[in-house]
């Protein structure tokens, strides 16, 4: 009897640890990777990566590129291609998929090209834009370019000549390092509005669907933000640079998962921590995501997996469970 009894209250612990850690810290697992185009051409630099409707769409910024990779990893079929022809991409630097509609920011035309259905349709001309994630609703374009005063562009999608330089911008001790420091991932939520996730401070702002600002969330207590916070203040002085900490941004299943760089006490760099905050219970850390590998350049997520690239001798793009592994 005490036996079973001892038996039982190990059980009931060992769940109970599990539950708890199975919200916080999950170690992920690989499923599956690949590595080369259907030419057996390699990955080389992924700089942005979109799920929609069951695929995986990759742009390789070195190749000037962008693919559909079927969420299993084994068609891929090529929406852009590198040129200097009307509909091709000659510097493709970031993109956005909305309603079968993709917006590739082309810096070597400066515009937005747009595909509908992996067709070519049109340019929109910029004025300003960045590499970062933007994103897009029915009527507007919430584009990432920031300056010495404004995080990001509202483009009117009917009339794209209308850009609006809007968002906060945390005032630095000259213009140009004010403009470096304020760079931001932009995502929306159909339903609670825009998000601007800086890349080198503990902000994620909130604005209305019209750009107007709401609130700011401070992240600073999570510890690993925490950590790269103090690198960067020791790197701060310098004008002509900054420490990013926080290096790809999305917005999936209601959460915001952020990439974060983290170092260990060798001083081994890594990027390869994810965290899943949730946007409708203020920012709060649902869970953090610890990556098979050490570098990773950018993700996106479905409802049942990570797809992230990464980093090393060869790039690979990876397949990973989400929430498979408590430890």
């Amino acid at each position: 009897m005490k036996r079973s009894i001892f038996y039982f209250c190990i059980t009931v612990l060992f769940f109970s640890c599990s539950e708890k850690n199975k919200d916080r810290l999950i170690h992920c697992q690989l499923e599956k990777q690949i590595e080369e185009y259907p030419d057996s051409s390699f990955f080389s630099q992924v700089n942005c990566m979109n799920y929609y409707n069951d695929n995986i769409y990759i742009l390789d910024e070195k190749r000037g590129d962008i693919v559909a990779l079927s969420s299993d990893l084994k068609n891929i079929k090529y929406i852009t291609k590198h040129g200097e022809a009307p509909y091709e991409t000659l510097f493709p630097v970031t993109f956005c998929i909305y309603n079968d509609t993709l917006y590739a920011v082309d810096f070597g035309t400066r515009s937005i090209k747009k595909y509908y259905d992996d067709i070519y349709c049109e340019d929109i001309v910029l004025s300003n834009a960045n590499e970062n994630r933007f994103s897009i609703n029915d009527s507007l374009i919430y584009l990432s370019a920031n300056s010495d005063s404004t995080s990001f562009l509202k483009i009117d999608k009917t009339n794209p000549k209308n850009q609006i330089a809007m968002g906060c911008v945390i005032q630095e001790k000259t213009p140009f390092k004010t403009i470096i420091s304020n760079r931001k991932h932009i995502l929306f939520d159909k339903n609670e509005g825009v998000f601007s996730v800086s890349e080198c401070y503990p902000y994620i702002d909130k604005y209305s669907f019209s750009g107007d600002y709401i609130t700011s969330y401070n992240i600073s207590s999570i510890p690993i933000i925490s950590e790269e916070i103090k690198k960067y203040k020791e790197k701060s002085d310098n004008d002509n640079s900054v420490y990013i900490y926080i290096r790809d941004a999305y917005l999936a299943n209601g959460n915001i998962y952020i990439l974060c760089s983290s170092s260990t006490q060798k001083n081994d760099y890594k990027v390869n921590t994810i965290l899943e905050l949730s946007i409708k219970n203020e920012m709060k850390l649902v869970s953090t995501y610890i990556l098979p590998h050490d570098i990773y350049s950018s993700f996106c997520i479905s409802d049942k997996y990570i797809y992230a690239s990464q980093e090393g001798r060869k790039v690979a793009i990876e397949k990973i469970k989400l929430r498979n592994d408590t430890k």
